[in-house]
Formats: structure tokens, sequence, C-alpha cells
């Protein structure tokens, strides 16, 4: 499923790969980090997060 066909779900463990590639070529910053947002809250007892890749995103994750 990808992120933002899952807003309004609620899953018990969500893993979001290859956070470090974010955003995508084109797509604009804010928009992406809302859409992880909402991806990330989508978990109700745990969340997996891959950094690969030296995006923004990623580095911020890193700190």
């Amino acid at each position: 499923m990808t992120m933002k066909v899952s807003q309004g779900l609620e899953f018990p463990v969500v893993a979001l790969p290859g956070v470090g590639h974010m955003p995508a070529a084109g797509e604009d910053q804010k928009d992406a980090a809302r859409v992880l947002y909402v991806a990330a809250t989508r978990a109700t007892h745990q969340l997996l997060i891959t950094v690969s890749g030296n995006s923004g995103f990623g580095q911020r994750l890193e700190m």
C-alpha cells in the first residue's frame, strides 16, 4: 500500500523503507513530509523506518 492511500487507516505495525530517498524528484518537500507524517501515524504499536540515501529527510531522521 502506498503512503498516500494509508490515510484514515490504522495498523499494529507499519514499516516505511527507504525514507532517505524522499522526496522524489520533482516532489514538493512539504507535501512529502506531510505524507510521511500520515504514514508514520498509522502505526498503533510499532513503527519501523529504514533510511538509505542522502536526502534531507534521511539526514534529519539519523540525528
